[in-house]
């Protein structure tokens, strides 16, 4: 299946500066403003429910007119997948390939590789017109984006090793049922590797394309914050992702009359102007401290009316249209 291109925007950023509220809120504005959108929480700690305030699940759900959202779970998306892959003669290499799926849900980095994947699936279909991705914090990110380029090396060292001495398959043989050695299977082998890698290298250079991908860094104007997401920031450009620009939360206004609000006004401020001096041309988005905590669609529209206003939000392109 060739891959469709849609815009994806990730939101990224340290933990608690509010990436989940601000994915929302862009959501519910790009929805609003008539694009297909699919909201995909990829933390673990799943609070794109509790910003839409309405029950998400692993498969796309409505929430709003032109929104759907989902939340990856990855233990609940490789069992599915194990089931696929089981079949119902035990001669067949499916089920050893069921028994490494299982394998695979309770082992490290499932939740990037299960982001992947559903990004993939995404990418694929022309359900959508954008897909607004709610990062786990940091770490995550970054792994989920170079998971793509480090997957299709590790494809392209297989099928090199199948090639040069057509016992690649002996990599996985000890997970698979005896008889699974067929040329058949080392054939299927081959093809999955080549189509896996291909789908790879097209979510990869989606990813680099700033026009058809970009990455929303999020932070809050205090010290650990602002470094953090500075090298941040350093990390993507060396990645070749897309940054369409940053984010500043919680910024406290002037308040004179109150000494210790002035205190933070004139902390934020310095940070803020640490970040301008830092990134140059890259576009700053202010978000002043709320009152209220932001909750549902009509807060989040709210928020986003707020935020992006009118024709702010970074111009993304899909198959040669502005959106």
């Amino acid at each position: 299946m060739s891959l469709e291109l849609c815009p994806v925007v990730l939101f990224s950023g340290k933990g608690g500066v509010g990436k989940t509220t601000l994915a929302g809120a862009t959501a519910v504005h790009l929805a609003r403003s008539g694009r297909r959108v699919l909201a995909v929480s990829t933390d673990p700690a799943h609070s794109l429910a509790d910003v839409f305030d309405q029950p998400l699940g692993a498969d796309a759900r409505a929430v709003a007119p032109n929104l759907e959202a989902l939340e990856i779970d990855a233990t609940a998306f490789f069992g599915a997948a194990a089931a696929g892959a089981s079949d119902p003669e035990p001669s067949t290499a499916a089920r050893g390939l069921a028994r490494v799926l299982a394998l695979a849900s309770q082992g490290p980095g499932v939740d990037e590789l299960a982001a992947i994947q559903i990004l993939m699936q995404a990418l694929e279909t022309t359900d959508h017109d954008v897909v607004v991705v709610d990062t786990a914090p940091t770490g995550h990110t970054l792994r989920l984006l170079m998971l793509p380029e480090l997957l299709e090396g590790w494809m392209g060292t297989l099928l090199d090793l199948q090639h040069q001495f057509g016992r690649a398959g002996r990599l996985l043989r000890r997970w698979l049922p005896r008889g699974a050695t067929a040329p058949s299977t080392r054939d299927a082998l081959e093809r999955g590797l080549h189509g896996g890698r291909e789908r790879l290298a097209h979510l990869r250079d989606h990813l680099a394309d700033p026009q058809q991908a970009a990455v929303m860094l999020v932070t809050i104007p205090e010290a650990l914050s602002v470094l953090e997401t500075l090298r941040t920031l350093h990390t993507m450009q060396q990645l070749r992702v897309g940054v369409g620009g940053m984010i500043v939360n919680q910024l406290q206004p002037s308040s004179p009359s109150c000494e210790h609000c002035q205190r933070r006004h004139e902390i934020h401020a310095r940070e803020l102007q640490r970040l301008r001096d830092a990134v140059g041309t890259l576009p700053l988005h202010l978000v002043p401290s709320l009152e209220t905590e932001v909750r549902g669609l009509e807060a989040l529209g709210a928020l986003a009316a707020q935020l992006w206003g009118e024709g702010s939000f970074p111009r993304l392109q899909r198959r040669g249209v502005r959106c």
